[in-house]
């Protein structure tokens, strides 16, 4: 590995992070969202981390799924959180032993129509105000009767998303809340609500089964507030120093000369750009952490290098690690500073970086 650009993943951090999201609903089973590769953290190696822990693992096709079946995850129940996207999907999820979402009347006439012998375990999803996939009500109260009555189906699970569960200052969640269960009276059955935001801020929604999805990767879903501190950063993205130079006052740096010196300034040149995932988007100011001292981003990202303001840091050399995000600048910090919020930048996270995983 020449080039020292790492992700380095703490699969403890993951555990801890999901025994805090438990703790939190402990009544509640867990669906582990592990969709879009465990946020770029690894699917696979995220799954056997909370094999035997997590009751269900949430993935966005059926193409994920079995790419976590075909890794040993084997009686663990996973969850197509989208549902199925062509009918020919009905025999893999009947291979695959598969929970299926079902948010659209074709998704459910495919399971109405399947002649084969397997019990689906359904979860119907109800639109109560995302505004996204999902059942409005009068549709939805048409959909379970046929899902109820058939014999095709195991068992019923209904299930909502909310918008704004991370904005303490809206009232949308609750409103959505009295929209899905003004539908409960008609329909007793298992429900699924809380994401991330609403397991840590609305408790009220926990109900049979949470879905965690950000909150296991250490990123607070309120990135900003004192009340969340619990979780433990998962992902650290690091590089290496490549070059070190001296710049006088005016120089500028870089593309499109954003940054100017504003005094005469050592500039060191970090292995590391939007080719890897790190945000182009950035600004200059965003922060980074070398030889126990925090540095700053001068100048626009590029493919393959950042440079960072290296005055105030002890002794730089070539060859110093420089970490962009973990255990010393949160994610989210990073976030803010590119416009972005840290499921994007974890998600964007390419091949190129070399990914190891401690435990």
């Amino acid at each position: 590995m020449a080039r020292k650009c790492i992700a380095s993943i703490n699969l403890s951090a993951i555990k801890k992070n999901y025994l805090y999201a438990k703790s939190l609903a402990p009544q509640s089973q867990v669906i582990a969202v592990v969709k879009a590769n465990a946020y770029g953290h690894g699917a696979i190696e995220v799954a056997h981390q909370l094999e035997g822990d997590a009751d269900c693992y949430g993935v966005a096709c059926s193409e994920e799924a079995q790419e976590l079946r075909n890794s040993g995850i084997l009686s663990t129940p996973i969850l197509l959180m989208e549902g199925i996207f062509e009918e020919s999907e009905i025999e893999l999820v009947s291979q695959l032993n598969l929970w299926l979402v079902v948010c659209n009347s074709l998704q459910v006439q495919w399971v109405l129509n399947n002649k084969s012998n397997f019990k689906f375990n359904i979860f119907i999803k109800i639109d109560s105000g995302m505004g996204r996939l999902g059942f409005q009500e009068d549709e939805f109260i048409k959909v379970s009767q046929l899902l109820e009555n058939s014999k095709n189906v195991e068992s019923i699970t209904l299930m909502s998303h909310f918008s704004s569960a991370d904005n303490l200052e809206s009232n949308s969640t609750d409103k959505q809340l009295s929209r899905f269960n003004s539908l409960l009276g008609y329909n007793k059955k298992q429900t699924s609500l809380a994401n991330s935001a609403a397991i840590m801020a609305h408790g009220d929604s926990h109900r049979d089964f949470i879905r965690p999805g950000i909150m296991l990767y250490g990123s607070s879903p309120f990135p900003f507030s004192e009340n969340f501190k619990d979780l433990l950063p998962v992902m650290t993205l690091s590089s290496t120093v490549i070059s070190i130079k001296r710049f006088k006052k005016g120089q500028t740096i870089g593309y499109g000369d954003r940054f100017s010196c504003k005094k005469d300034t050592t500039i060191g040149v970090v292995a590391i750009g939007y080719g890897d995932g790190y945000p182009r988007s950035a600004r200059d100011g965003t922060p980074v952490f070398i030889n126990g001292s925090v540095a700053k981003l001068a100048g626009k990202v590029s493919m393959d290098m950042i440079t960072i303001d290296l005055d105030g840091v002890l002794n730089p050399q070539i060859g110093d690690r420089v970490e962009l995000f973990g255990d010393n600048i949160p994610i989210d910090v990073v976030a803010e500073n590119s416009n972005t919020i840290s499921y994007e930048i974890f998600t964007k996270i390419t091949n190129r970086v070399y990914k190891t995983y401690i435990s």
